[in-house]
């Protein structure tokens, strides 16, 4: 996997999200443990309570706890946001397979698509529109995907280097 490639990927994303979480919820532990030593343990050893060193050490206490509170509660709404999304993304990729297999199920109707030798995309009816370019308009058909010109709708048929298959078989290119 590339660099590039690793960069474009939501699970980059993911990952760093959750290894934040992970490490702030271990930070936020260890904080808890040091302050039990300095609430608890440093009284038994002879500390005495002043508001000389509470009134910083509370500021700083509060301040490390926004600085990894804030981030956190970002990281967990981001995460459900994606996972929000994804599950958005699944229900709207769900209908999309359903007309996909609907307009599939039209083009099995007649057996036949025809493959533009440009785009190489597969329809069952080309557009026909009048072409003004010579000196006398005539009908011609045009994929719909690309507008390249297939032939002369007035001649019956394609041109020469368009294919009609059968859906059912593997078209070679």
């Amino acid at each position: 996997m590339s660099l590039e490639s690793l960069q474009k990927s939501h699970w980059l994303v993911r990952i760093v999200l959750v290894l934040w979480l992970v490490s702030s919820v271990f930070v936020l532990f260890l904080f808890n443990k040091i302050d039990g030593i300095v609430h608890g343990d440093l009284y038994n050893f002879g500390l005495q309570f002043s508001f000389d060193w509470a009134s910083p050490y509370w500021a700083f206490s509060r301040l490390i706890f926004v600085c990894l509170g804030l981030p956190m509660a970002l990281s967990f709404i981001v995460l459900g946001l994606d996972l929000f999304r994804r599950n958005n993304d699944k229900h709207v990729v769900k209908q999309e397979e359903k007309s996909v297999d609907a307009r599939s199920e039209g083009l099995r109707e007649n057996n036949m698509v025809i493959s533009c030798p440009s785009c190489r995309k597969v329809f069952s009816r080309p557009l026909v529109i009048i072409d003004f370019s010579g000196g006398k308009p005539k009908l011609v058909n045009v994929c719909p995907y690309c507008n390249h010109v297939l032939g002369g709708a007035d001649e019956g048929g394609s041109a020469s280097d368009v294919q009609l298959v059968d859906i059912d078989k593997k078209l070679v290119h």
